[in-house]
């Protein structure tokens, strides 16, 4: 499930930023002089973007919400950025902007038009007005303010796409002389220009290692300690059985078969253990797939194989591993002193 969200986030990305290539920092941040060199290459649109937080509030100094925002210029909105818009618009936008998501509306009482003033991260206060309020974020907050207001800031990205060049799905392409041309303009600043599909691969990489850390931690743990529970069980089972096995030795019954039949037994607790597992994922994972198409049309499903595949192995192993070795235990006496003896 946590997959499933990580790939949506990143698919609602794809669908709202139209870029051909982002610049990363090797910094804090993309410095002035390196943005007028990227300005400078025939027909290249630039996009610097910064990422801060903010606090909202009344011109009488009430303060009305924080807030994770992106500072980016007016004719970025709606070009290169492209929010769902619910109410207001994006189109001539004012410079004091401020867009801000369906969640940050309601739970304050917002609407398109209100004017409210911006705490920014540099302790300025700056009058804004809400040009228009998009769809709800997936990551937190889904909120947009003019670069314009925020000075000194230095972009934490910067979107590049061409003006005349041809479409990839997600922005215009750069051709040969533009991309040599920001290289050029990045050397020495310890930035680098990157594909934005490999932008958004390394940002996909990135969230599936923070998922497996946390899934290690986590259900690692819950995990361990359900094997635990479920070898001290069969151990107990298997010794409390002991009279049964005797009465099946002296039946006729051969020791390596009874180890045999309670590994089949346990083999087939591990099925049913899986398929309601099975059944009770799924409808979790319906549940969200409904949730998530409210946000993002066609919300893509990841179902990681590997590790569900890896966890039933183990479960399977430990099952079988306990159980052959308590009943291979439970089984060492001979079946006539073992059927005398009350378990």
């Amino acid at each position: 499930m946590q997959k499933s969200g990580d790939a949506v986030v990143l698919a609602r990305q794809r669908q709202e930023v139209h870029a051909a290539g982002v610049v990363v920092p090797g910094g804090t941040g993309t410095d002035a002089r390196t943005l007028e060199k990227l300005a400078a290459v025939p027909g290249l649109r630039v996009t610097p973007v910064a990422s801060m937080n903010i606090r909202i509030g009344t011109a009488e100094g009430d303060q009305i919400d924080s807030l994770s925002t992106t500072a980016l210029p007016a004719a970025a909105l709606g070009t290169t950025v492209t929010p769902p818009v619910l109410s207001g618009s994006l189109a001539a936008l004012p410079d004091e902007f401020l867009v801000i998501d369906e969640h940050a509306a309601e739970s304050n009482g917002l609407s398109a038009g209100d004017r409210v003033v911006v705490l920014l991260p540099t302790g300025t206060r700056v009058p804004t007005v809400i040009a228009a309020v998009v769809a709800r974020g997936l990551t937190g907050d889904d909120t947009y303010l003019s670069a314009s207001l925020t000075g000194a800031i230095p972009p934490s990205r910067v979107y590049l796409d061409s003006r005349t060049g041809t479409g990839t799905g997600t922005g215009p392409r750069l051709d040969g002389h533009q991309t040599a041309a920001v290289n050029q303009a990045l050397a020495g600043s310890g930035a680098h220009a990157v594909p934005y599909d490999a932008y958004l691969d390394a940002q996909r990489a990135h969230a599936a290692e923070q998922t497996d850390n946390a899934a290690m931690i986590t259900l690692g743990i819950a995990l361990a300690y359900a094997l635990i529970a479920v070898a001290n069980t069969l151990v107990m089972a298997m010794a409390g059985r002991r009279r049964e096995f005797a009465l099946l030795g002296l039946a006729g019954t051969l020791r390596s078969q009874v180890v045999r039949m309670a590994a089949a037994e346990s083999a087939v607790a591990v099925v049913v253990g899986i398929v309601l597992a099975a059944l009770a994922t799924l409808l979790a994972a319906v549940t969200q797939y409904a949730a998530l198409t409210e946000l993002v049309p066609a919300a893509p499903t990841v179902i990681p194989w590997p590790q569900i595949g890896g966890t039933i192995a183990l479960c399977t192993l430990v099952a079988l591993a306990t159980t052959a070795t308590a009943t291979t235990h439970a089984t060492r006496r001979h079946p006539v002193e073992a059927a005398s003896t009350r378990a």
